[in-house]
Parts: C-alpha cells; sequence; structure tokens
C-alpha cells in the first residue's frame, strides 16, 4: 500500500528559515553595488534595495503560507476519513511498523481482541495478544512481507484464547510503503469466519458420530480401522474386531419405554470406554450393537481375556432412572488378517460371529470361522460367479429418474449396477458390489457400465426422446488406478454422445485420499466438458476447503439424512446447512432416498434443487425407463405405487464408488 496525493505540511520553522535565507540572498546580491556610489545616493540605494528585498520576501512568505494553508486543509480530511473507515468497517484491519508494532487498528479488531477500544493496541505486538504459535507466525509473515515486498492473500489463521474459545480468520497482509515507494511496514486486513469453521466442525462431526452417544459412527470405524490394519500389518501383527449387541434390548424398550433404552445405551458405551486402552477402538453402529477394534493383537488369548473382561463388566447392574437393569451381550469376533484384510469383511465376518454366539446361547463370545453359517457359503459361491458374470452378460444396468423437486420434471437418469443371476434372480447390489472391489473386478465392470449408459443415452436421444444427462458413479479404482480421463474420453467417442450429457459421480471418501491427484483428475475431466457431482455429502470427511476447491457442479445429500428428517430434528438441521452450503458455493443439490411426501415437503421448503427416489421412481430397466422418459411424466406418488427392481438407491453399495 502506498499513500498518494497528499500535499506536505509546512511548519512554520521552515517558513521562518526559508525568509530569513531569501533576505540573506537579496541583501548579498545587491550591496556590493552600493559601495562604489556617492554618499548623496547612499540613502536613495539602500531605499530601493529594501524594497526590493521586502518584495521579494513577502513573496516567498506568502507562498509558503498558502502551501502550509492547503496542507493543513488537506491532511485532517484524509485522518477523518481514515478514522472513519477503521471505526465502521467489520472486519479487523491494522497498520504496524517495522517492528509489527500495531499503529491503528480498526474498531472490530478492539472488539475482536476484548479490548475497550483501538487505542489500547497501539504500540503492542501480536505477543501481547494472541498465542505464542500464532504470533509467531505473524511475525514470520510480517517480515518476509517487508524483505521481499510481496503481498501474502488468504492466510487462514486459528487462534485459541485464554478461555478456551477458538477462531478463525482469513487474513491479507501487504507491505505499507510511503510516497517515496519505501516498506515503512505492513498493513492487514482479516476477515472473521469462525462461525463458518463450526458450521463446518458440526456438519463433520454430526456426519461422523452417533448422535445418542458421540462414539464414532460406521464411516469413522471403518476409517480407524483401515489404519489399525494399515500399522499391523507393518509390524506383522493382528487386529481384532468384536461385534457386540445386547441382549433382549427391546424388552427394555417395551418395558420402560425408549428414553430410559436410550440412558442405557449412554451407560453401556461409558462403561465399554472404561474398559479400553487408548489405542482401541470404540463404535456404535446403530440400535444396541456396538463395534471394538483391538489394534497390534498378538494372539487370540489376549482377544479371549478382553472380552470376558467386557462381558463380566456389563453383566453388573445398571441403575437408570431409578430402575435397576440387568444386561447381557453377546460378542462376535473376527481377525485380521486371517479372516479377512479390510474392515467391511472384518465387520461382516464378526457380525456372523456374533449371531453364531445369540444361537448358541447368549451372553457368550464366538470366534468367526468360514463354516459359520450358510451366508458364508454363499457369499463365496457368489464370489466365484462374480469371475464370470461379465463374461456371461449377467450385468444389467438399471435407470432411477433425477427430478426437479418443485415440478417433478426428468432432468437426468442415474446408472446402478445389477446382477441377474441365473439361478437367484435380481440380487441385491449390497451383495456384490463390496465384492467386486475386494476381488478387484471394479475397474473392469464400470468401465462397461459406464460405456453402456453413454450408448443408451445416444439411443434416446436418436428416438427423440427429451435430452438428460446420464450421471455413472465412479469407483476409487477407476478414479485412480486407471487413466479415468483417457477412458471417458474413448467412451463419448466411441458412443457418440456430447459430453454435456454425461456426469460423473465421486464419493466424498475418495476425493479426500490425495487432494493435489484428485484436483489435477478432476480439472482433467471438466476440460471433456462433463458435469461433476458428489455423492453421499455428509457421510465423509466434509470439508469446506476441498468444495471451494474442486471443480464440481452438484453435491448429492446421502440418504440416511433423508430418511431420519420425519423424526430426527439433527438430520433436518444437516440437511439445512448442506443446502445454505451449496447454495453460497453455487452448487446444485439433489437429496437421494426420498420416498414420503413429508420428505418432499420439507426439500421444497428448503428449496433443494433436484431429488431421486421411490416417491417418483423407482430403478427401472433401459426399456422402461425410455417409456417414462417418452411418457413426460411429472409429478409424484406413493412408495406403495411404484414398480421397479425393490432395491433403494443412494446407499454406497448401490453405486459403483468405494
Amino acid at each position: 500500500m502506498k499513500w498518494q496525493g497528499r500535499i506536505p505540511p509546512v511548519t512554520n520553522v521552515v517558513i521562518a528559515i526559508s525568509a530569513t535565507l531569501a533576505g540573506i540572498i537579496i541583501a548579498l546580491r545587491f550591496a556590493p553595488s552600493t559601495l562604489t556610489h556617492e554618499n548623496w545616493s547612499y540613502a536613495s540605494g539602500t531605499s530601493s534595495l529594501s524594497i526590493v528585498a521586502i518584495g521579494v520576501l513577502t513573496l516567498i512568505v506568502v507562498g509558503l503560507l498558502f502551501l502550509k494553508s492547503l496542507g493543513a486543509r488537506r491532511y485532517p480530511r484524509e485522518r477523518e476519513l481514515l478514522e472513519v473507515f477503521l471505526e465502521h468497517i467489520p472486519d479487523n484491519v491494522y497498520f504496524k511498523d517495522r517492528d509489527s508494532r500495531f499503529v491503528c487498528i480498526s474498531r472490530a479488531m478492539a472488539d475482536y481482541f476484548g479490548l475497550a477500544g483501538p487505542e489500547q493496541a497501539l504500540g503492542k505486538t501480536d505477543s501481547d495478544i494472541f498465542s505464542s504459535g500464532h504470533a509467531d507466525q505473524a511475525l514470520a509473515d510480517e517480515q518476509e512481507i517487508m524483505r521481499t515486498g510481496q503481498s501474502k492473500i488468504g492466510l487462514e489463521e486459528k487462534e485459541t484464547w485464554p478461555d478456551g474459545h477458538e477462531s478463525w480468520a482469513l487474513t491479507t497482509k501487504v507491505p505499507l510503503k510511503n510516497r517515496y515507494g519505501k516498506i515503512i511496514g505492513t498493513m492487514g486486513i482479516s476477515h472473521n469466519i469462525t462461525d463458518r469453521k463450526q458450521a463446518d466442525l458440526r456438519i463433520r462431526y454430526m456426519a461422523l458420530h452417533d448422535a445418542l452417544t458421540g462414539l464414532p459412527n460406521r464411516i469413522l470405524l471403518e476409517d480407524r480401522l483401515t489404519q489399525a490394519i494399515a500399522l499391523a500389518r507393518r509390524n506383522q501383527q493382528s487386529v481384532a474386531v468384536l461385534m457386540l449387541d445386547l441382549d433382549r434390548f427391546k424388552n427394555v424398550n417395551d418395558s420402560f419405554g425408549h428414553y430410559v433404552g436410550d440412558r442405557l445405551l449412554e451407560a453401556v458405551s461409558k462403561r465399554l470406554q472404561a474398559s479400553l486402552r487408548d489405542s482401541d477402538i470404540l463404535a456404535r453402529l446403530g440400535g444396541d450393537e456396538f463395534v471394538i477394534g483391538l489394534p497390534m493383537v498378538a494372539d487370540n488369548r489376549g482377544i479371549e481375556t478382553f472380552a470376558q473382561k467386557v462381558l463380566s463388566k456389563l453383566g453388573e447392574p445398571f441403575r437408570i432412572e431409578g430402575h435397576e437393569l440387568k444386561v447381557s451381550a453377546s460378542i462376535g469376533i473376527s481377525v485380521y488378517p486371517t479372516d479377512g484384510e479390510i474392515p467391511e469383511a472384518l465387520l461382516q465376518f464378526a457380525d456372523a460371529a456374533m449371531y453364531q454366539a445369540k444361537k448358541e446361547r447368549r451372553g457368550i463370545y464366538c470366534f468367526f470361522t468360514p463354516e459359520l453359517t450358510e451366508a458364508t457359503q454363499r457369499r463365496q459361491k457368489l464370489e466365484n460367479d462374480l469371475y464370470q458374470a461379465r463374461a456371461r452378460d449377467e450385468f444389467v444396468v438399471y435407470y432411477q429418474p433425477l427430478v426437479l423437486t418443485n415440478s417433478g420434471r426428468i432432468t437426468g437418469v442415474e446408472a446402478l449396477l445389477r446382477w441377474n443371476h441365473p439361478e437367484e434372480g435380481l440380487i441385491s447390489p449390497n451383495e456384490f458390489i463390496p465384492q467386486l472391489e475386494e476381488l478387484g473386478l471394479i475397474g473392469e465392470v464400470g468401465e462397461w457400465v459406464l460405456r453402456t449408459a453413454c450408448r443408451q443415452n445416444v439411443a434416446w436421444q436418436k428416438e427423440g426422446i427429451p435430452r438428460v444427462r446420464v450421471t455413472v458413479n465412479v469407483s476409487a479404482q477407476q478414479f485412480y488406478r486407471g487413466n479415468i480421463v483417457r477412458t471417458v474420453r474413448r467412451v463419448l467417442r466411441e458412443t457418440g454422445l456430447d459430453p454435456e450429457w454425461l456426469e460423473l459421480e465421486l464419493t466424498e471418501s475418495l476425493t479426500l485420499d490425495d487432494s493435489m491427484t484428485t484436483t489435477k483428475i478432476m480439472q482433467g475431466l471438466k476440460r471433456i466438458g462433463i458435469s461433476l457431482s458428489l455423492d453421499d455429502f455428509g457421510t465423509g470427511w466434509s470439508s469446506l476447503s476441498y468444495l471451494r476447491k474442486f471443480p464440481l457442479d452438484r453435491i448429492k445429500i446421502d440418504r440416511a439424512f433423508m430418511r431420519d428428517i420425519p423424526s430426527e430434528p439433527a438430520a433436518e438441521a444437516v440437511v439445512k446447512s448442506i443446502l445454505s452450503l451449496g447454495r453460497n458455493l453455487g452448487l446444485d443439490c439433489v437429496a437421494e432416498g426420498v420416498e414420503t411426501r413429508q420428505q418432499l415437503d420439507y426439500l421444497q421448503k428448503q428449496k433443494c434443487t433436484e431429488m431421486q427416489g421411490f416417491l417418483f421412481s423407482p430403478a427401472l430397466p433401459s426399456a422402461e425407463c425410455g417409456a417414462l422418459l417418452r411418457s413426460g411424466k411429472a409429478g409424484f406418488v406413493s412408495v406403495s405405487d411404484v414398480q421397479g427392481d425393490g432395491f433403494r438407491a443412494g446407499g454406497p453399495s448401490l453405486s459403483l464408488v468405494s
């Protein structure tokens, strides 16, 4: 910043000195000539000299006084404008000298510091106000600015105040220069973003934790199990997963009411937490199901000892709302790497073992074995059949319409993979898509779905059906391990689909694996001309930073939040926050899993752009979806009136995204 346009004030001392010097100069100029004249002319010459000197001196003095008058009038005006600006601007504004001491600050910044007025900050440094870490970083930034003359824009600064509360500010710092271009300090302006950051943290917390107990939910559990497995792999150790279910918990709800049941679940979670090491993992999956993860386990003896300890602790009576309640629990146990190498498999097998424990005798623990249940055997058979399913053309693509919330007009269709098994018929995606990912087949199958969906959209357009976009889910394997940009270009070229009518869906967890790599890939896809959406928003590591950074067109609200809207105010708050966030970032929002008029009314009230769900239509075969598109149907129906594949779309297991 450089001060310009100011007429400098002229002091009285300067005027006096200037007048004296001017008089001396004039006297010296004319005095020698007077020495050669006769006495009779002396008085006359002296008089002339005096008149000239006085005249010149008067002009100089008048000129200096005029300059002083202009400067005096201009300076107070600029000062007044600056004071008004600093008094009323809502952001934090400051000026510092070369020692990083505050010269002046805005009223808003004084309030931010907790000072009575801006004058109390004069002469202070950041170390007098902020924590040492913040102050040291600010000083380093300002010294660099004064050394290089380069501004620092968009610095996100966090401060933890003595009373424990936290604040965030988005700051820009620039060099402060005088009228000669010399750097004399720094100027900064900071916008308080505390409310926005706190909203971000609340959304993230609610998305990753159980609302009742505050424990991690399945999403956060799987993330922590992934980390534990990676650590165990490096150290050649094991990880135990214990699935715990309270026995006959329904009787508590039926006998004492859900309020007492909820208090019991809270007490159980606290008792379980008291039994764990700092490195252990505890999560609630919902209902009366809890999961415990034990990292770095040496052998099964330690696991058995811990399971017995937990059962013993839970066997002690609970005192809840004046009632003494006795409960027991059944525990199923799976172990990495013996039973599986990914969290999903370990949780599935621990669940199977837990049901076996209930079947044998409640209140015990049971280890998983491959021969444990028919479900395990069926899973193994389906796994073998999956290797041949693609070659046998057993995969089919269904399409679920996306519609405008305010009118029901179809704007797009989502391509969803289905498996038409030769013996069992149409199999739920919950059963085979995780296996495709585990077996490494999802990349090949995902490309087939992409090509099939693009080809089908071209066919509909050639029939004269109103054009709609087709959205295709992309797996993490496709996104990171294959050249997705080259694949999309090739498929569009082969099928002849205009990029405008293709949208790729990415999951929130996928986009956080490697932000630099992800951004580069997404920018490559956007250059093709397709659109991008973020699927299942709110279920992963929600972050405003990557929403601002990534070139997204839409965010999709996970069906888990929509399902709870009629009964959970917290779910309504999350959906409202996501919609507000989308509008502020210029992103359209699509609500998944809309099945009731009550959910639709809420979305219309909140001005959500699009929706998909059974209230309009389930996923349909291509022929039936084409007929629906041709009919131009608009409006909504009840769930009981629709016919389709019977599978609810919107969950991660129904798409191709890991």
